[in-house]
């Protein structure tokens, strides 16, 4: 798994070097389809106070009152609290074991139409929960700009056509995840969380212990085996839709583990009304484009609505193979 420095893709002064990494990203996204982000910048601090400040929540008795009002029944746009066992079946004929808090830019205008922006739910009498959280998501929403700007140069796409749509009304959603420990052999049909592909640009995910494994562009499952100040970066849906393919999201899975893990994952969307499009200097003139139009909210919406279907019916086409039903022949 390749490691991008940051700061060598930021590094003006030295060119040579920043050439050579950006070479790297890009074999690492049209190769791999994903990677590891190292020299980002974020204090180790900040990452190690969020964490702490996750296991503390989420070690709480399911039945505390703090949990309780942080209960996504109780918040806008699917924020809040999610209990074991109500985690969508991303793959057909899954179970999940994870838990999840969810939240997003802290904004007071909602978006009543479509529910891309909102106020969040947190839990009361946690102020540092809510400090040490959100401290988090702004750093990380710092690297979110940073890299998005990378891409933008290493794939010759208009600059800012990615980052200038990565606002505070943007879906960028972040989930503090605890997966339980797993004794004994599991079900063939148990994860932590299925297998899938996310709805958004990209995504930038941190965890406290090994267990996610991403699929690389062969098809073959690797287990990432990283620390948790190294940020994993996984491609998402809207990526492979504006590059027609040669980007291809990252598909990942948690198997059950027979340790308990924490996860933080910063979902990188753009605004949600946005209409993506496979853009011109990715489409082969005689194949035309592979992608239908899809907005991010669009996308993001079918995708939980498919996952929701999953659960309930057990379906047995997945949610990617559903979503992009109206793809053409793949390059």
């Amino acid at each position: 798994m390749k490691k991008i420095s940051l700061k060598k893709l930021l590094n003006g002064s030295d060119s040579k070097n920043q050439s050579v990494e950006s070479k790297r990203l890009k074999d690492a996204m049209t190769e791999d389809c994903y990677f590891l982000l190292v020299d980002h910048g974020i204090s180790e601090k900040i990452i190690d106070d969020a964490y702490e400040q996750s296991r503390m929540f989420h070690n709480l008795d399911d039945s505390d009152s703090k949990k309780q009002a942080a209960h996504y029944r109780h918040a806008y746009s699917g924020r809040g609290w999610s209990p074991c066992g109500e985690e969508p079946a991303y793959s057909a004929n899954t179970k999940a074991t994870c838990s999840a808090f969810d939240m997003c830019y802290e904004i007071k205008e909602i978006d009543e139409e479509f529910e891309n922006f909102g106020p969040n739910l947190w839990p009361p009498k946690m102020p540092e929960f809510r400090d040490a959280v959100y401290k988090y998501y702004l750093e990380f929403s710092k690297v979110e700009k940073k890299l998005a700007n990378q891409i933008e140069e290493t794939f010759n796409l208009d600059k800012n056509f990615i980052s200038s749509k990565m606002t505070e009304k943007s879906p960028s959603t972040m989930r503090l995840i605890y997966y339980p420990a797993v004794e004994g052999t599991p079900e063939d049909n148990l994860f932590g969380i299925s297998a899938h592909t996310d709805y958004e640009v990209f995504t930038l995910l941190t965890q406290s212990e090994k267990g996610s494994q991403l699929k690389h562009r062969s098809g073959e499952w690797h287990l990432v085996d990283c620390n948790r100040y190294e940020i994993i970066v996984m491609l998402g849906d809207m990526l492979e839709v504006m590059t027609n393919g040669l980007v291809k999201a990252t598909p990942h899975r948690v198997p059950p583990t027979p340790w308990e893990r924490y996860s933080i994952t910063r979902f990188c969307a753009i605004e949600g009304h946005y209409e993506i499009s496979p853009l011109e200097q990715f489409v082969d003139a005689t194949k035309g484009p592979l992608y239908e139009p899809v907005s991010q909210q669009k996308n993001i919406k079918d995708g939980l609505a498919q996952a929701s279907a999953n659960s309930e019916a057990m379906l047995k086409e997945s949610r990617v193979d559903e979503r992009f039903k109206n793809q053409k022949d793949s390059l």
